[in-house]
């Protein structure tokens, strides 16, 4: 399940537009469950791939991103935020360890697990992935490097 949520995550900060747009094959549980656990949520669109399906929407003037499985089973819910909104622990870390890079990409991943944080910290030279579980201190990403290229 780490893994399914960690790729999901990664694949939401590279920007990919696999997800964008409207589907119409999109999973009958996997909507019921949506419209019962987000019922004031607007502008909803889907997408499914192989593994799970991704209702895009907006909800108290944020998009949000939920991912269920094909039985209806949330599991996740991303959404972008601010470096303010970060616990201070990260925060801190960031500046400290990574003080001469600026954040491209930061979000938030809730499941039944926990709570992930995702950064893309990028430079002059470099671009870095950190993901972290809680607030113990981030650790690198490792990005497949056909996926790191197009950044």
């Amino acid at each position: 399940m780490k893994k399914l949520i960690l790729s999901i995550a990664v694949v939401l900060a590279l920007g990919t537009s696999a997800f964008a747009g409207h589907t119409g094959n999109t999973n009958e549980r996997a909507v019921a469950a949506f419209q019962k656990d987000f019922h004031q949520a607007s502008d909803v669109s889907w997408a499914v791939t192989d593994n799970y399906v991704q209702a895009t929407f907006n909800m108290d003037k944020e998009t949000l991103y939920a991912y269920y499985d094909f039985q209806g089973n949330l599991i996740g819910l991303v959404h972008h935020i601010l470096t303010t909104s970060l616990p201070e622990t990260l925060r801190k870390d960031i500046k400290k360890h990574y003080g001469n890079y600026w954040v491209s990409e930061l979000f938030e991943v809730t499941s039944d697990a926990g709570v992930y944080y995702y950064v893309l910290l990028k430079n002059a030279d470099e671009t870095i992935a950190l993901s972290t579980e809680g607030t113990n201190g981030w650790h690198r990403y490792t990005m497949p490097k056909t996926k790191a290229s197009n950044l």
